[in-house]
C-alpha cells in the first residue's frame, strides 16, 4: 500500500482531490448555508478566489475556498474584524492565531463585565423610579452610598470653573453610572429660604471598584464634593420647570420633614429620574434623599 503524502500546515486548504469537482455559486451556497451575494463579498475582499470558466464566466470554487469562507465566517461570528478574519486566514502561524484568540476572549470577559455593572445599574434606576412614584409626599427611611460629585451649575448659573466643567464632561461620558444630581444645603432644611441649589454629575464610590467604563475621575481634584454614606429618608417630588429650583418649591417637603420630627445632619441629594409628558406640558421627577441624625 502506497504511504499517503505527507501533510505541513495549510496543506488541508491546498490538497485538491481530483474526485472532487469544483462548485458553482449557487451549489456552494447551498452547501454552506450562506446566499450568493455572502460568497460575492468574501470575494471582493479577498478572502476567497474562485476561477472563472471560460466558457461561460460563471465562478467556480474549490474544497481551498470554501474551507477559506467557512473560517472566515466562524472568526467574524467571534468578533473578529475583516482585516483580523483575513490575516489569520492568509498565513498567520498557529502561535499568532492562538495570541488573537486569547485577546479576544479578555475582550469579550471585559465587556461581559461591563455588561453586568450595566445590567445591576439597570436593576438600581428602576427600583429608585419604582420607590419615587410610590414615594411621593412620604418618608421612607433608606441609605445614600457614599458618593462624589461635581457641580457646574448653581442658582441657575453657569459656573466659572472650566475644570469643573471638563470634569463633568468626563463624568457625563460615564452614564449610565454618573447621576444627574441637585445638591440642597442643611440650611434647607431649617427653614431658610436663603440657599443656592447646586446641579451636577455624581459618581458612586462602587463604580470605583468595578470601574467598568475606564479611569475613574481623581478623587483629589479641586472641584469634586465628596460625601459619605449616611442613613437618611427617602422622599420625591415633581416639578414643572427644568430651571433653577427656587427653595419656596420645596417649603412642603421641608415643613413635611420638620413635622415628622427629623432634623437633617447634612446636604440633602436629589436625582432627576424621569420626564412625563402630558398634553404638552412636562413634569420632572426627582428622588430626594435627606441625611438624618
Amino acid at each position: 500500500m502506497l504511504a499517503a503524502p505527507a501533510l505541513h500546515r495549510g496543506d488541508f486548504l491546498r490538497y485538491d482531490d481530483p474526485r472532487m469537482r469544483k462548485l458553482k455559486i449557487g451549489e456552494l451556497s447551498g452547501l454552506v448555508g450562506a446566499p450568493a451575494s455572502a460568497l460575492r463579498f468574501w470575494e471582493e475582499r479577498g478572502i476567497t478566489e474562485p476561477e472563472k470558466d471560460s466558457g461561460n464566466n460563471y465562478r467556480l470554487y474549490s474544497a481551498e475556498d470554501s474551507c477559506r469562507f467557512l473560517m472566515a465566517r466562524r472568526y467574524r461570528s467571534l468578533g473578529f474584524s475583516l482585516s483580523e478574519a483575513k490575516d489569520m486566514i492568509a498565513g498567520a502561524d498557529a502561535s499568532d492565531i492562538a495570541e488573537r484568540l486569547r485577546r479576544r476572549l479578555a475582550e469579550l470577559d471585559a465587556e461581559a463585565r461591563r455588561l453586568d455593572a450595566i445590567r445591576d445599574e439597570l436593576g438600581r434606576y428602576l427600583d429608585e423610579c419604582r420607590a419615587a412614584r410610590e414615594g411621593l409626599g412620604v418618608f421612607a427611611p433608606s441609605y445614600l452610598p457614599a458618593a462624589r460629585y461635581v457641580f457646574t451649575i448653581e442658582a441657575g448659573e453657569l459656573v466659572d470653573d472650566q475644570s469643573a466643567i471638563a470634569l463633568s464632561r468626563r463624568w457625563a461620558d460615564r452614564l449610565p453610572f454618573s447621576s444627574y444630581s441637585l445638591y440642597l444645603p442643611p440650611e434647607a432644611f431649617l427653614g431658610s429660604m436663603d440657599y443656592r441649589v447646586r446641579w451636577g454629575y455624581s459618581l458612586g464610590d462602587d463604580y470605583l471598584v468595578s470601574e467598568p467604563m475606564g479611569d475613574s475621575p481623581p478623587e483629589s481634584h479641586s472641584s469634586v464634593v465628596r460625601l459619605d454614606g449616611a442613613a437618611c429618608v427617602f422622599t420625591a417630588f415633581f416639578r414643572d420647570d427644568a430651571r433653577n429650583l427656587h427653595p419656596r418649591e420645596l417649603s412642603g417637603i421641608v415643613s413635611s420633614f420638620q413635622a415628622a420630627g427629623y432634623a437633617a445632619a447634612g446636604p440633602a441629594i436629589g436625582h432627576l429620574l424621569e420626564v412625563d409628558v402630558e398634553e404638552d406640558r412636562c413634569r420632572y421627577l426627582y428622588s430626594l434623599y435627606i441625611p438624618i441624625k
